[in-house]
Parts: structure tokens; C-alpha cells; sequence
């Protein structure tokens, strides 16, 4: 049998969640798939360091060359397929060609475009509504990462049968996002991003339907109690703008710190710092960072009506995402109860250990490989 897996998803340098989540499930289905199973990953340029080490013997890479920036799946993947199709496709990014195998496995992250529709751009949102009804019709099995994410499938696609969706939630990687040690804790990190008080930290990308808005007016009330700061960390897409004017606009804008997109080795140095990872996001089909904060033993306050109650259960605070004057008092109270966010932190540090990258690789594997019949 041959398993080919789109990598072009996981093949980038400053890579979010989706494209987390494809690194990391292309890493781990390496330990998970038998050696007798020929495995042929698709891309576009060569793979990067990490994702190209530790191939095994039955596994190769396929470099689809391809001059334009876009439509690389869509029509020359499609192109592939026409001429050496594998047997089973499994498409971690929520992506398909225009033309793929009978046997076709999707992982659908999320359906934000069709419930917060305002985000997106007009033909951004035709684009995904167009492929995410390719993906409910084409794929064989459709893998999501929460309960809550299988549910709205149903909700939003009625003809979906129950036996056609599994859940396979995300994890973290563990030798990355853990407790430091003092010695670990770079003593300089922390001034060269001019981060001098205690902090705030919000990870993701900073547009409009990650509620980042909401967050900063939300810290400005934190302020009038509170000397701290917010960390912002990720990259400024839809919406930014409207962000951008909000800080300005902040009578304390000097406190509001966005360090664009970091490595996670960054990111996890932020994280064993932070007294707080609050998360305001409108949706979410799981919620990664949350798990990433858990296991750095950084407590969470984050939005519920989505999966991040799913995902955190007890050991996250949880809040209307739009009530401003309810994200700044759960947020106030890591601040001014101390014994309380430490018992938020290990609250978090042991809901943690119920996920994995192994498992859900695991799980990936046992679908791509038995369930193809």
C-alpha cells in the first residue's frame, strides 16, 4: 500500500497551528506507520530541517515543483494524482486538490469562516465554504481535533453520516514546552523584548476574530490596578489595523508589547515567565496554545462557547469572550490571588498529561492504515 501526505502545509519556517499540527502529526506517523506501507510526502520545495530528519527507509519525498505562489495543491498535486496516484491521501491542512484519490483522508481543523463570516474577506470566505464542501463530499473519513469541531461538522453539514468523522485531538511537544529550570531561563530574553514587569501573554495570530481587540480593552481596565504588561505574540493578519489603532489609542500603549511571530523555544521562555495565558479567541476548533501554556505551568483564562472548555476543563478560568468587563476580572484575579493561579497552574500541569503526539499519531495511523477498506 502506498500513503502519500501532502507536506506543504508543514514545510514552512514560521509556522501556526494548522501548520503546527502538520509538522508535528508528519514527524510522529514516522514512528506510527509499519515499515511494509511505502509513504510518499508531496511538496513543493525541499523539506526543512526537522522534518526531513529521521526518514525512514520506507518513506521518500516527492518535490512537485510548481512557479506560482498559489494553486500549488489545487492543480499540481492534481496533475500527480492524475498520473501516480497513491492509494490512500491523507491532507493534514484542511486542503484538497481538484482531483484526488478514492481514498482520501481530510483533517478538518475548523469551520470560524462560516460562524464568524465578518473576518474574512468575501472571497476568502467562497474559497473555504467551496473547499470545505469538496472536503465533506471527497474524503473517505474526516479527522478533527475536538468533539466540539465534530459537532458543528453535523451541525453545519446535516448529511454527514456520525461514522464518517473521528476525533484525533492535538498535544504539544513535550521537549520544547515544559518547566525550565532556573539555569534554563535566559536571563536576557526577556529585556531585548523591553518585557519588564509581570505580563500577560496572548499567542496566536492578531486579527479580529482572535478577539485581540477585546483583550486590549480588557488590559487597559487591568492597568488602572495592576502594573503589568501585555505580551502579544504572533503575526498581524485580518484586522490588524483596527489592533494596531487600539494600542495607539491605549493610554498605555508603552505596556502593550507585540513581538510578532517566535520560535517556540521563544515562545515556551515567555510562557514559564508569564502569570497569565489568556486566550479571548471568538472560536476555536481546539485550541493548541492552551495546551502549550499548561505545560509550562502557566495558568489560562480563556473564551468559552467553543472547544477551549473542552480542552481545559477545570483547570482554565473561562469567560464570555465578548465581555470586556469579564475577561478583566477573571484575568485581575491571577494578579491579586496568588495561591489560587499556583492552584491553576497545577491544574493545568496535570490536564496536560492527557495529551500526545504519540497518541494522536497513533490514532492518525490506525485510520490510514486499517480503515481503508
Amino acid at each position: 500500500m502506498i500513503i502519500g501526505i501532502e507536506a506543504n502545509h508543514a514545510n514552512k519556517n514560521e509556522r501556526t497551528g494548522v501548520e503546527n499540527y502538520c509538522w508535528q502529526i508528519i514527524n510522529n506517523l514516522k514512528k506510527q506507520i509499519p515499515s511494509d506501507v511505502r509513504v510518499i510526502l508531496y511538496t513543493q520545495k525541499d523539506l526543512l530541517p526537522g522534518l526531513s530528519e529521521e526518514m525512514p527507509a520506507n518513506w521518500e519525498v516527492k518535490i512537485l515543483k510548481w512557479p506560482f505562489s498559489k494553486l500549488w495543491s489545487q492543480l499540481r498535486l492534481s496533475w500527480e494524482f492524475l498520473i501516480n496516484p497513491p492509494d490512500v491521501f491523507f491532507a493534514p491542512g484542511q486542503l484538497i486538490p481538484f482531483f484526488c484519490p478514492e481514498k482520501t483522508y481530510v483533517t478538518l481543523h475548523d469551520s470560524a469562516f462560516l460562524v464568524n463570516k465578518e473576518a474574512y474577506s468575501f472571497w476568502g470566505r467562497m474559497y473555504l465554504t467551496w473547499m470545505n464542501k469538496r472536503i465533506i463530499k471527497k474524503a473517505k473519513k474526516i479527522l478533527t481535533p475536538s468533539e466540539f469541531t465534530r459537532r458543528e461538522i453535523f451541525r453545519l453539514y446535516s448529511y454527514v453520516l456520525p461514522e464518517e468523522v473521528m476525533v484525533t485531538p492535538l498535544a504539544y511537544d513535550k521537549n520544547i514546552f515544559r518547566i525550565f529550570s532556573q539555569e534554563e531561563k535566559d536571563p536576557g530574553f526577556l529585556p531585548r523584548l523591553k518585557i519588564i514587569k509581570p505580563f500577560v501573554i496572548y499567542l496566536g495570530r492578531l486579527e479580529e476574530k482572535k478577539n485581540v481587540l477585546g483583550l486590549i480593552k480588557a488590559f487597559n481596565l487591568l492597568k488602572k490596578e495592576v502594573d503589568a504588561q501585555l505580551v502579544l505574540v504572533g503575526k498581524g493578519l485580518v484586522g490588524f489595523e483596527k489592533i494596531k489603532d487600539e494600542i495607539e489609542a491605549s493610554p498605555f500603549s508603552e505596556d502593550i508589547i507585540m513581538t510578532g511571530w517566535l520560535k517556540d523555544d521563544e515562545v515556551a521562555q515567555l510562557l514559564n515567565r508569564a502569570e497569565l495565558f489568556v486566550f479571548p479567541s471568538f472560536y476555536e476548533g481546539f485550541g493548541l496554545p492552551t495546551l502549550e501554556a499548561f505545560a509550562c505551568g502557566c495558568p489560562v483564562a480563556a473564551a468559552k462557547g467553543h472547544s477551549l472548555e473542552e480542552v481545559g476543563r477545570e483547570s482554565a478560568v473561562y469567560f464570555n469572550p465578548h465581555e470586556v468587563n469579564e475577561i478583566y476580572e477573571k484575568t485581575k484575579r491571577f494578579f491579586v490571588d496568588k495561591e489560587f493561579r499556583n492552584k491553576q497552574s497545577i491544574l493545568g500541569l496535570e490536564r496536560v498529561k492527557n495529551y500526545s503526539w504519540d497518541k494522536t499519531a497513533f490514532a492518525t495511523a490506525k485510520i490510514l492504515c486499517e480503515l481503508q477498506n
